[in-house]
């Protein structure tokens, strides 16, 4: 049982800095595009990275962009971030104290 809590540990620490690098890497990446192309360069570079193929019958087609997917999809990579966060911290809190 203690070697299935410790792996269950490890797995949740990789999600949280694995999370933690796309967050930084995204705001890293929208700075940056604001900086040298204004706010028309980060909605084409939100576009680019939320966009992707799917294949219908014999041809590849690019899926329409939306902001409201989007936004819901940052929220809920948020959202599971922010819980890892929270559940790590609760857990260490126990631990220590």
């Amino acid at each position: 049982m203690k070697t299935l809590t410790m792996i269950i540990r490890l797995v949740r620490r990789c999600l949280i800095w694995i999370l933690t690098a796309y967050w930084v890497t995204f705001a890293f990446y929208t700075a940056e595009k604001f900086l040298t192309g204004g706010s028309v360069s980060v909605v084409s570079w939100y576009e680019h990275i939320a966009s992707s193929f799917v294949r219908r019958g014999d041809a590849w087609f690019l899926t329409p962009w939306s902001w409201n997917k989007f936004l819901a999809q940052q929220a809920t990579i948020l959202a599971v971030t922010l819980a890892l966060y929270f559940f790590e911290w609760r857990h260490a809190k126990h631990r220590v104290g």
